[in-house]
């Protein structure tokens, strides 16, 4: 429970620092940036930080957490877990085009242009890879399981629906005037408490997340590593990335087909259903060294 408390300080001087902060960058950063933009760019530089500072202090936990390097291991769950999560919605992107709901249509820009492009998405997908599976399916996942004695199933659903709902938490933004100040930073901070309110706006998008939560967790309790479950991540989100880029994709009746996010719909839900079938052939068990989770 004192870990516990020590996060929730830390969550509180990340956000205290970034309502401060955020009025003062705005005027003084050489270029215009939006307002929310900065306070939201300052809330993940603390959490990068401190997630960070935690693993040099707590050395233990890299081990614990399942991010400790196991060399060819580690590497070899690097390589599948990407090429399944990418390689599965590029299937699913396949099947759609098939059914003329989006197209390939690469823009004509020159070589360097898409290597510049492609690597900063990559690096982009794999920095959200680490930093949201270090913290939900490591950090939130072992707390849920150790420190109130909660069963691995029970732990893994509520788990994921704190990951599914959280990424809703900008769903609405609040006015933010020509001239903010530290209140419209304060707005930024309780505004998401109001989010449920819109809940049947985006309960599909929701829904996809939590399966994808769910897959995540099971390659995590499976192999006992956090290497496989970034990396399937990132692939996934190096994939929706993409989009814009070399195809793009109609909202037809996002529902069922769902659209360029590709897990807010039902045939979402299958794709991420088929990756969840087939983390048993992909990702050998690994009982004797296995994560702990108490």
């Amino acid at each position: 429970m004192k870990a516990f408390l020590k996060l929730l300080a830390v969550i509180a001087a990340i956000v205290f620092l970034s309502v401060v902060l955020t009025p003062w960058l705005y005027d003084v950063l050489p270029w215009r940036f939006k307002f929310e933009r900065i306070f939201n760019r300052l809330i993940m530089i603390g959490t990068l930080i401190s997630v960070v500072l935690f693993v040099r202090i707590r050395a233990d936990t890299l081990k614990r957490y399942g991010l400790w390097w196991e060399g060819k291991r580690s590497g070899v769950y690097l390589w599948q877990g990407f090429s399944l999560g990418f390689g599965v919605l590029v299937l699913l992107a396949v099947l759609k085009i098939t059914l003329g709901l989006g197209t390939w249509a690469p823009a004509a820009q020159p070589f360097g242009f898409y290597l510049g492009k492609v690597l900063m998405i990559l690096a982009t997908a794999f920095l959200i890879g680490l930093i949201e599976e270090f913290f939900f399916r490591g950090f939130v996942f072992n707390a849920f399981k150790a420190k109130f004695g909660w069963n691995l199933p029970l732990s893994i659903l509520v788990t994921n629906l704190f990951y599914a709902i959280v990424h809703f938490v900008s769903f609405q933004k609040p006015f933010i005037g020509d001239d903010p100040n530290w209140h419209d930073s304060l707005k930024l901070v309780w505004y998401p408490f109001f989010q449920l309110a819109y809940f049947p706006s985006f309960w599909h998008e929701a829904v996809g997340l939590f399966i994808f939560g769910i897959l995540l967790n099971a390659i995590v309790v499976r192999t006992g590593s956090l290497y496989p479950a970034i990396a399937l991540h990132a692939g996934c989100v190096f994939f929706i990335k993409m989009d814009g880029l070399l195809m793009h994709f109609t909202n037809q009746n996002v529902i069922f087909y769902s659209s360029s996010k590709m897990y807010d719909g039902f045939l979402g839900w299958l794709a991420l259903g088929a990756m969840l079938w087939s983390v048993s052939f992909v990702f050998h068990k690994r009982e004797a060294e296995r994560m702990e989770t108490r």
